[in-house]
């Protein structure tokens, strides 16, 4: 009990975990030049990702991923994919491993990343096999009961609130890239994780969990699609309050949120039609200060118009929308955006 707070800094675990770094960048950058160095690279950062230090262990999670990604570049045949199928599985049986077991927040954070980064490479057949454990793990940090969420900080301990913002960003971070290589498939694992994420939500979690969990369920229902129209009375009283929010990110989150909602969940969306439009029209009065929120807000609205014109009182939204553009920040907008455009005048709308 009394060596409990021992720290140990020495030169020696700095140079240990930059030499653990510049392995990972060597393959990230030199992919299949690197092809003769994996074997024992791949022995030295699995050694690394249990090391005593966190700090060794931080850089040892993110080169298995340039390993990975080095092992990739090689062209293929039967040999090597075979090798990189057991090189996934080592590395994403640790990446779990860290998830559940790990004591370091940043660690796992990275670990999480990882995985996130590896199903937009690989696609959903590499980790199919992986869906269940990974799909427990993340239920665990969303719920807070890993082992790095036990772990007193320094003696500080403010309960709840106090869960760091770096590790829940890229526990929020999952949700999505599941949903992506999943898609309307991630539907009942999205069920057991919606009730344990919405708990940001409420008080008195602060206002960037709250806008976290609006950006991941706008994301969720822009990947998952129609089995989105279940969560929406949960969802949309959430994201119609954060349109209102003081914080400029929050109103952000939100416009994009009520758009993918009313994009992907068809009529369920319908009776909020004209709440939506009311709390987005404040986003386009010169009050509004922030030009991406703006931008956000037209992206609602063109989703709306695309999926129910009938619904929109256009002579009263257009001239609105058509002030606010062009876009002027947030640019990943412009699809929705213009596209609307495009298919108002190409079906010869009157308005």
């Amino acid at each position: 009990p009394r060596v409990r707070n021992i720290s140990v800094r020495t030169g020696v675990l700095d140079e240990k975990a930059a030499a653990t770094q510049a392995i990972g960048f060597f393959a990230l950058h030199t992919k299949s030049a690197y092809a003769p160095y994996l074997e024992e690279s791949l022995k030295i950062l699995i050694k690394h990702s249990g090391y005593f230090h966190e700090d060794v262990r931080l850089q040892a999670i993110i080169s298995l991923k340039h390993i990975l990604t080095a092992l990739r570049a090689i062209p293929a045949h039967p040999d090597i994919l075979e090798k990189q199928k057991d090189v996934l599985d080592t590395i994403m049986n640790i990446y779990i491993k860290t998830m559940t077991e790990d004591d370091d927040k940043e660690v796992v954070a990275q670990a999480c990343m990882s995985v996130a980064d590896i199903m937009k490479d690989c696609g959903f057949a590499a980790v199919e096999l992986y869906m269940p454990r990974l799909a427990e793990a993340t239920l665990a940090l969303l719920h807070q009961e890993s082992c790095c969420q036990q772990v007193e900080s320094d003696g500080e301990d403010d309960g709840d609130i106090d869960h760091d913002e770096v590790l829940m960003d890229a526990v929020s971070d999952l949700l999505p890239a599941f949903a992506k290589v999943m898609r309307s498939y991630f539907d009942p694992i999205f069920a057991k994780l919606f009730d344990p994420l919405m708990k940001f939500a409420k008080s008195p979690h602060p206002p960037q969990d709250k806008t976290m969990v609006v950006a991941t369920l706008a994301e969720v229902a822009q990947e998952m699609g129609a089995p989105i129209s279940a969560y929406v009375d949960k969802i949309m009283p959430l994201a119609l309050k954060e349109l209102a929010s003081s914080e400029a990110t929050n109103r952000r989150n939100a416009a994009f949120c009520v758009g993918e909602l009313c994009k992907n969940s068809g009529a369920a969306a319908l009776k909020y039609y004209p709440d939506i439009l009311q709390g987005l029209h404040r986003l386009f009065a010169n009050s509004e200060q922030d030009l991406a929120v703006r931008d956000n807000a037209a992206g609602a609205i063109a989703r709306m118009i695309m999926v129910q014109p009938q619904s929109i009182p256009l002579n009263q939204v257009l001239p609105v929308f058509i002030k606010a553009l062009p876009l002027k920040e947030d640019h990943e907008e412009s699809m929705a955006v213009y596209s609307c455009l495009c298919n108002l005048l190409l079906s010869s709308h009157p308005q």
